[in-house]
């Protein structure tokens, strides 16, 4: 008689036995994976988003001779302000002269002020021989971006020594002001 059971083939259980640790794998990571994301999902999540909108400031300083019309002249060699001759044409020895000149931060932030006085280069032909002294005075020292403390008064003053020589006669110079400003909070 003969046994109809046919012992297994060999390459059959080795497949088998090499399946198993596969699959086993493959189950373990499909649960864990599974755990994981049912516990993510049954957490509550919540975000809060800002904006924060930025701009830069503006900074404009302009100035005036007459306190009404405002000229930005931001370049010395291209000046738009200029005191009329008049004001100081003539000039006698111990004399003072006193000119209102303004002026005006149009910024969206406040500015420090400070300023400088000099006569431009010229001619020395045509120049002074004693250039009369020129100040500033009465400049406040910062302006606020608006309201009434935005604009200021001030003074230029030019004063010839008493003792002015008379080689100064017919002669002349220029007086450059530069009023400067920096940007401040």
């Amino acid at each position: 008689m003969t046994n109809t059971d046919a012992p297994a083939r060999p390459d059959r259980t080795e497949r088998r036995s090499r399946r198993r640790p596969i699959m086993a794998f493959a189950l373990a990571v499909l649960a864990t994976g599974g755990i994981g994301a049912a516990l993510t999902s049954a957490a509550w999540t919540d975000n809060t988003f800002f904006s924060a909108p930025a701009a830069g400031a503006t900074f404009n300083l302009q100035g005036s001779t007459d306190g009404t019309t405002w000229k930005e002249s931001a370049a010395k060699n291209s000046i738009e302000l200029v005191v009329p001759a008049e004001k100081l044409a003539n000039l006698l020895p111990g004399e003072t002269r006193t000119i209102k000149l303004w002026v005006k931060n149009a910024s969206s932030v406040n500015a420090a002020l400070t300023s400088t006085v000099e006569y431009a280069p010229g001619n020395p032909a045509t120049d002074f021989t004693v250039k009369p002294t020129a100040t500033i005075t009465g400049l406040a020292a910062s302006l606020t971006s608006s309201g009434s403390t935005a604009t200021d008064e001030f003074d230029l003053v030019v004063t010839t020594p008493a003792d002015w020589p008379t080689s100064n006669q017919g002669k002349t110079g220029t007086i450059l002001v530069t009023v400067s400003a920096t940007a401040t909070n």
